[in-house]
């Protein structure tokens, strides 16, 4: 059981959260996990309106992958989370009757607070961590699309019950430098279990994921979601997981569309076997 948290210093923006959604949809797709993905963003709900139209579950092309919409009740979600865990009631087996089901037994979703008061949504981060240690105990694994507006001791102690950390980056060299001198000035991001990841990944660009591992002295080269307008337009209909479901079969040389998957799949595999790999000791 792992938690791999996404996180970003970058002002720009890294594709960040879509690229958390992608992933999780692909390792769920093909390997048997149970997955959960949770957010935790303020005042913005992009990860539940990649999976969700109009507060509904989108009917999907494969039903055997679906859920049925409100098999559970998520009316009070990560906010009634936090008064479990606040209210010294917390209970592992409670963690999924406050997640969206997004595929039967397999991807689960609990979505950022609700609420739009800054004050408000700090507190509530004081429990982020505490939600995650329970939540790891019965899934296989926790993906957390980490926000960059938590206060920073939240932040640290959320990176502290993570098995990995998967450090956002952009395409340029300002983005790159900015991470040498953060790993250079604090040893936390010198650990193996700290890892890079550019989501909107251009081919194109000088900045590829090789040459970017070669720059910074990283030992393996950042793990990489491309940009897709097609994969993007499904995300803001709330169709990610018919989109995947649609490209599945297409190989790497089967244009956009083909290659985008593959290359999830590929980013998602490496994943598994870094996040496996820090479990069981292996480095």
């Amino acid at each position: 059981m792992s938690v791999v948290t996404f996180s970003n210093k970058d002002k720009r923006e890294t594709g960040q959260t879509l690229s958390v959604a992608a992933i999780a949809t692909v390792m769920a797709i093909e390997h048997n996990y149970k997955i959960l993905i949770l957010s935790t963003d303020f005042d913005d709900k992009t990860l539940e309106r990649a999976f969700f139209k109009d507060n509904k579950t989108a009917k999907s092309i494969n039903s055997l992958f679906r859920n049925k919409a409100g098999a559970t009740d998520v009316s009070n979600g990560l906010e009634g989370l936090v008064r479990l865990f606040a209210s010294n009631r917390a209970d592992a087996s409670l963690i999924s009757s406050y997640a969206r089901p997004i595929l039967t037994g397999r991807l689960d979703l609990i979505s950022s607070p609700k609420t739009t008061t800054y004050k408000e949504y700090e507190n509530i981060s004081d429990y982020f961590s505490q939600i995650i240690e329970v939540a790891n105990t019965i899934y296989d694994v926790v993906f957390v699309d980490l926000s960059d507006v938590i206060p920073e001791e939240n932040i640290e102690r959320v990176y502290n019950v993570s098995t990995m950390v998967a450090m956002g980056l952009s395409q340029n060299k300002t983005s790159i430098d900015n991470f040498l001198k953060l790993k250079m000035e604090n040893e936390f991001y010198q650990k193996n279990s700290v890892m890079l990841t550019i989501g909107k990944y251009d081919e194109e660009s000088i900045y590829t994921s090789k040459n970017i591992a070669r720059y910074l002295k990283e030992g393996i080269n950042p793990f990489i979601v491309p940009y897709s307008i097609r994969f993007a337009d499904s995300c803001s209909e709330g169709q990610i997981v018919d989109y995947i479901l649609k490209v599945r079969s297409l190989a790497f040389t089967d244009g956009d569309d083909g290659k985008f998957y593959q290359e999830v799949k590929d980013t998602a595999e490496r994943i598994d076997y870094e996040r496996r790999s820090i479990d069981f000791g292996i480095k």
